[in-house]
């Protein structure tokens, strides 16, 4: 809806805002007139109208996708509001939503192509066009290739909000550069991307990644209680998720929340358990250990719809297949057309007291009774089953021991875990612990507990799909990552087809090369290729999930050119120094690159240091979008472009628009790998995308649609949302449906992870990829206790504290701070301490402090609370956009002040997803003072402050004839 109404004229910037009210209210005070302090203006302009016209978009400061309503006077947008028909936001917005005219209108909002003139560090910069700008990059990385190679081209990616993640795929996947590191990934919901696939063939627990929506569910409200395991929901999308988890509690619905930090959701908690930081696999098999010992997991689901009874070869560490125990065995679930895999396992059979073929079926036409908790002889060795191993890991910890190890108090943990098992529950994580060592044994552990008791795909639980797609009429496959390579490369392995179907279809990639002229056994073999010379994944196997690299590695090629050449750097996101550890080291590393191109709407601490080329991008309500199926609940918005400024570009153009030009560099597409290998929404023109977006959303014109958006939101009823039992549906086989995983059942024993270890399975199908000598690539498959490299357990007086980190409401990201409004609130990271710990150390509330550890230090403002226990020190990450400010004598990138992650280490990483230790490390703390260069006083934060003017629209450049 497009709302115009003429209004009076209005000019006041936020200063002369709130001095007039405060001139006001003085006036009213004493009864005098306060109009002698205003100032005189031309008649004509006072009177004159602006044209007031109101637009439907959907934020995007972070993932959530609020709907609301944006008004402009004159073109010029001054107003966002939310709008009341989200089903969960219900008009609410947060500060990062009402920021995004600071950000918009921003003087730090880049423009124009910029072209670095001076020394990097120096921040000087001319304008250039668009065209000159996509020539200059693609001329620096075609003169990479031509000297070096295409794996001399690295990619920078990550999250952020607006400024997506999807990029880096279709740049690397086009080129065939292997290089891709993110401030995000390995770091953040890589593992629970992979659980939920390995695991279950679906969606995952991952609570601040839009899953875990069981328990917002009011229409059919049924969950009973909800563990929030380092979830920081209401810090992460305070209007979507906070709201919905008030609404949540009001409903009755109790809540626990396991977080060593008092956050929003542990104040409204019924139980908190404040954990030691990084001491939750402890709690996790304190849980398992609870539940089994006292018989409350749901022994009917255990037995038929997880691998749990599956007996396990020692040797192999896989599932023994009916076949390699009896050589004539005919497995009756075998799909006689041999496209579809639903294998036979080997159980000890409670019925016989014996092994058994484990057939799929029905639990009422199977012909055992499977025991979950056992060890039997397979073929003359002694073989656990599955849950053994699990039971095995968790025997040890009592409530005593657990209790010892987290920090908790035993009878704490025992009402939890029991409100937990004895209720429609589930838990629903956070990322908290992807930046750890430790990602893929918590992942697994949350994930495993709630399929040994039954939470899944069922009413009142969190393992469940809202989506009507997720039904299946046949025998249920999945991978989303390896689906497309396969079809287009012959690479990577389909779950639930056969040995034979998988080999057909890599073939038939092959040939279809070869129809076309290509040679297409080199191509496949170049694609393999490729995927393997990412750095770190011979160790680090499943970072070839989301297509990244572990980060040592990295660096490391970047400072001695060894494996190869690392020439040029394209970061598609904002500010990597912000968001991740050794920045000294990789600021050593990022200088002996020969150019760097970053594309991003603002100059940041990355700009300043390394960046000889800045692409600009749009802000949201700059960013037209269609198929960016990231939803509010069940309804997924249109985003309108409601203003343009100066050149700014659309994001999904830009990556496009500069592999083409690389290609013509080159001499022609036969020059990089696939360059219509583009399978992320990317487009040249937008005239490209409308249909698509057009048939998403039901219409026949996206650009007459769009002006009404409002009007076109595309809305799963609530009733069809919600999918439950989907596993028990009768598909085209006969059986039940089951799950998209290797079994066709639950994996809490996680077969995919001991394959992906040991060869590359199933990226890299028909092909493996062996591991280097000195390195285990024996990955855990189950929940297994570690303790983080540096733990609590032992006495350190050098580093006595533990560190733990987390979100806030102000920003997301490494955004919004060069937002005044919210820089104001929260100008400098607070460093939160217990106030016993700080009158020790002679600290105050609002006293600087200096913090250091094994590898860096930074500082920070305290903040006492009793929020954190004693021995813990929370503290967020940050940087400082005013370091490079024109205003400064002393200009620098604005990382080192205050970055919690100089602290951080990457040396030590987890073993399937390279996830590094980015908190739960040891440090110590002393009184400082206030670091040079920073703004902390609300007037500081002028030159911040918004210009609310326009500029061109110039988005025709980006049109290929």
């Amino acid at each position: 809806m497009e709302d115009k109404e003429r209004t009076p004229r209005a000019s006041m910037t936020r200063r002369s805002f709130a001095k007039l009210s405060a001139l006001a209210g003085a006036a009213g005070a004493v009864g005098l007139a306060a109009h002698g302090s205003l100032t005189e203006t031309d008649q004509a302009f006072a009177q004159s109208g602006v044209e007031r016209v109101k637009h439907h978009t959907v934020c995007h400061n972070c993932y959530n996708n609020c709907p609301c309503w944006v008004y402009t006077e004159d073109g010029v947008a001054v107003k966002i509001e939310g709008d009341e028909n989200g089903t969960l936001s219900k008009g609410a917005l947060c500060t990062k939503a009402l920021n995004q005219l600071h950000l918009v209108y921003s003087p730090r909002h880049v423009l124009h192509p910029m072209k670095r003139v001076g020394e990097r560090g120096t921040n000087e910069w001319e304008a250039i066009s668009w065209d000159e700008a996509l020539d200059l990059a693609a001329e620096q990385m075609a003169t990479a290739v031509k000297k070096y190679g295409m794996y001399s081209v690295m990619v920078g990616a990550g999250g952020g909000g607006t400024y997506g993640n999807v990029f880096q795929r279709v740049t690397q996947d086009a080129l065939g550069a292997p290089v891709c590191i993110s401030a995000g990934g390995c770091q953040c919901y890589l593992p629970a991307d992979c659980a939920g696939q390995w695991m279950r063939g679906g969606s995952n627990n991952r609570h601040e990644g839009n899953n875990a929506r069981e328990m917002w569910n009011a229409w059919n409200p049924t969950m009973e209680a909800v563990v929030l395991w380092g979830a920081q929901t209401s810090a992460s999308g305070a209007a979507y998720a906070a709201r919905a988890n008030a609404d949540m509690r009001e409903r009755g619905i109790k809540t626990i929340v396991v977080d060593p930090y008092f956050t929003e959701e542990a104040a409204k908690a019924d139980i908190w358990l404040p954990v030691r930081p990084m001491s939750d696999i402890a709690m996790l098999l304190g849980w398992f250990n609870y539940i089994i010992s006292n018989n409350l997991y749901d022994e009917e689901f255990c037995k038929y719809w997880t691998n749990y009874p599956f007996l396990i070869n020692p040797e192999t560490r896989l599932p023994w297949r009916a076949e390699e125990v009896w050589p004539d065995y005919v497995n009756p679930s075998a799909d006689p057309n041999g496209v579809y895999d639903t294998p036979a396992f080997v159980c000890f059979d409670a019925r016989t007291n014996s092994i058994q073929p484990f057939p799929f079926t029905l639990p009422e036409n199977s012909p055992v009774d499977p025991v979950v908790f056992t060890t039997a002889v397979v073929n003359g060795v002694e073989c656990p089953t599955a849950g053994q191993i699990q039971w095995q890991e968790a025997e040890p910890w009592t409530l005593k021991k657990t209790a010892e190890v987290t920090w908790v108090d035993a009878d704490r943990i025992e009402e939890a875990v029991k409100l937990y098992a004895t209720t429609k529950s589930g838990i629903g994580t956070g990322q908290f612990a992807d930046m750890s060592e430790l990602s893929s044994n918590f992942i697994f552990g949350t994930m495993a507990l709630d399929m040994l008791c039954g939470k899944v795909d069922k009413p009142g639980v969190v393992l469940t799909e809202q989506k009507p797609e997720s039904r299946w009429t046949h025998r249920p496959t999945q991978f989303w990552c390896t689906r497309p390579y396969q079809e287009t490369f012959g690479v990577g392995w389909t779950v639930g087809l056969t040995l034979e179907e998988n080999t057909r279809r890599s073939q038939a990639a092959v040939d279809a090369w070869n129809a076309k002229g290509v040679d297409g056994e080199k191509k496949r073999q170049d694609f393999v290729d490729y995927q393997r010379a990412r750095l770190g994944s011979d160790r680090h196997k499943a970072v070839h999930q989301w297509q990244l690299n572990e980060l040592a590695p990295v660096r490391e090629a970047l400072l001695t050119g060894e494996p190869y050449k690392i020439s040029v750097r394209w970061e598609q996101v904002g500010n990597k120094y912000c968001t991740m550890s050794n920045g000294e080291e990789w600021n050593q590393a990022y200088a002996t690159l020969d150019y760097c191109i970053q594309q991003y709407p603002m100059m940041t601490s990355t700009t300043f240091e390394d960046v000889d080329l800045f692409l600009p991008l749009q802000e949201w309500l700059e960013f037209e979008h269609g198929s960016e199926m990231v939803t509010q609940f069940n309804q997924t918005f249109m985003r309108k472009q409601v203003v343009h400024l100066g050149e700014t570009a659309d994001p999904f153009i830009v990556a496009t628009q500069l592999v083409d030009r690389l290609c013509e560099k080159l001499g022609g597409d036969d020059q990089i790998l696939d360059r219509d290998f583009q399978f992320n929404g990317t487009y040249r023109t937008k005239e490209d995308i409308y249909p698509e977006w057009a048939k998403a959303f039901g219409v026949d014109d996206w650009e007459e649609a769009v002006q009404h958006s409002e009007d076109h939101t595309v809305t799963v009823p609530i009733e069809d949302l919600y999918q439950y039992y989907q596993y028990l549906d009768i598909v085209d086989d006969g059986l039940p449906a089951g799950f998209a995983t290797l079994s066709r059942k639950c994996e809490p024993y996680v077969t995919m992870a001991v394959l992906n270890g040991r060869y590359g399975f199933p990226y890299m199908f028909p092909f493996t990829q062996d591991s280097p000598d000195d390195y285990d690539t024996e990955y855990d498959a189950v929940c297994t206790y570690k303790e983080q490299s540096e733990n609590m357990l032992d006495d350190d007086p050098d580093y006595p504290f533990y560190l733990t980190t987390g979100r806030v409401a102000h920003y997301h990201h490494t955004t919004l701070r060069n937002a005044p409004y919210s820089r104001e609130l929260m100008p400098v990271p607070d460093c939160r301490i217990n106030p016993r710990d700080a009158e020790k150390l002679g600290i105050e509330h609002g006293d600087w402090v200096r913090l250091w550890s094994r590898r860096g230090e930074t500082r920070g403002r305290a903040y006492l609370t009793e929020g954190v226990r004693p021995g813990v020190v929370m503290m967020e990450r940050f940087y400082f956009p005013e370091s490079f400010d024109e205003t400064q004598k002393n200009p620098s990138g604005g990382w080192r002040q205050c970055n919690v992650n100089l602290m951080a280490r990457d040396d030590v990483v987890n073993p399937n997803f390279a996830s590094a230790s980015w908190r739960g490390y040891r440090i110590n703390i002393e009184k400082s003072e206030k670091p040079e260069g920073i703004w902390v006083e609300p007037e500081e934060f002028q030159p911040f402050m918004p210009t609310l003017q326009s500029e061109p629209n110039t988005e025709e450049v980006f049109h290929r004839a």
